[in-house]
């Protein structure tokens, strides 16, 4: 995979090689999902849509009140996988642009792994979504061509049909939020004028030349090995440099398009769109653990990167010199001692639990 792989080599290395101690001694390995064999590639599906047959969780709670979170009510006929999507809905305020960002997705994703492991017997070893790989020809890419009932991802949603997919494991996908639909993906190469006239509050923060802007150009491997070279120690700009309002983070979501980037289904009436129900594509996950293995890089390729951490607890919308001021969150801070935002869905953690995946409570590397 290039110069992202060879960081995660580091992993092994001897800069955190002492973190891996008596609590985590057979860290499980995560791989990129084209090298995951077809049985492999199949039981991380199977997995996914075990959880999407297992029923809701009577333990989910929202915890932000829904004049903010702009979501529709819970629905509790709905399943274990929509109520994760749910519990992304309800803190998508809190989750985003805020300190949270990199730490409650690496807990999220291992959560959401070890519910595979517990519920549907999951071996373990999370795969991960190299999306450097198709940068250059995104709607083309291999990563789209896997039809296989079983293995396969499966490829572009259909446009007469609201942009359903077709194929693949997860064709006919169904999910609750925001209302009832199958799965959808829709490449859309410029997204960025419709994200940003979603609301008034977003569309402060593009100029004519951000709104034009192709996404697959902020993903590139060159740009990837930038943004994990750069920064070191520098917690605040290694995430604004991945999580800015035009960065890879947002532009996979927003080229991929569908669920994935939270667009409205057809027949859903009165619906808000963003980013919130994101994780009803199981590609979300896969995405999310490209974006931890981004973190785990920079983390492994400066001593003083290790266990830098600030950010605040607020989304600091209000005008552009404000988010300028605190572009990964406002106070009150957040410190490695803070809570992680669960709304009970998963046993909690705090955020310096998250800080070393091979420190205990989490224990896998990269390959």
């Amino acid at each position: 995979m290039g110069f992202i792989s060879t960081f995660g080599s580091l992993l092994l290395g001897a800069l955190f090689a002492v973190s891996i101690n008596a609590q985590c001694t057979n860290p499980t390995v995560r791989r990129e999902w084209r090298t995951l064999s077809t049985d492999e590639k199949a039981a991380w599906i199977s997995a996914v849509k075990c959880l999407a047959a297992s029923p809701h969780n009577p333990n989910l709670t929202a915890t932000v009140n829904a004049s903010i979170s702009q979501i529709p009510a819970m629905n509790t006929s709905g399943s274990f996988w929509d109520d994760i999507s749910y519990m992304h809905m309800d803190l998508n305020v809190k989750i985003h642009q805020t300190g949270m960002f990199l730490p409650f997705h690496r807990w999220f994703v291992h959560s959401v792994e070890q519910a595979m492991i517990d519920k549907c017997g999951f071996s373990g070893g999370f795969p991960y979504w190299n999306w450097t790989i198709d940068a250059p020809d995104f709607y083309e890419s291999s990563w789209w061509q896997d039809s296989d009932p079983e293995s396969g991802l499966g490829g572009w949603g259909d446009p007469d049909k609201d942009y359903e997919v077709q194929d693949g494991a997860f064709a006919g996908f169904g999910l609750a939020y925001p209302s009832y639909h199958p799965l959808r993906h829709q490449y859309t190469a410029q997204p960025f004028a419709v994200f940003a006239a979603s609301s008034p509050t977003i569309a402060q923060f593009f100029n004519e030349t951000m709104l034009e802007t192709y996404a697959n150009s902020t993903f590139h491997t060159d740009q990837i090995a930038a943004i994990i070279a750069g920064n070191p120690g520098d917690y605040v700009n290694f995430q604004l440099s991945l999580d800015n309002w035009i960065g890879a983070h947002g532009s996979v979501h927003a080229i991929t398009g569908g669920d994935l980037a939270g667009t409205c289904p057809a027949t859903t009436e009165d619906c808000i769109p963003g980013n919130k129900w994101s994780p009803n594509s199981p590609l979300f996950f896969l995405h999310h653990a490209m974006i931890d293995k981004i973190w785990s890089d920079w983390q492994h390729l400066n001593e003083t990167s290790a266990t830098a951490f600030y950010g605040g607890s607020v989304q600091a919308f209000d005008n552009t010199t404000y988010f300028a001021e605190y572009p990964t969150g406002a106070p009150p801070l957040l410190n490695t001692s803070s809570e992680i935002y669960t709304d009970d869905m998963f046993p909690g953690a705090i955020i310096g639990d998250v800080m070393n995946h091979t420190a205990g409570y989490l224990c896998y590397v990269y390959e």
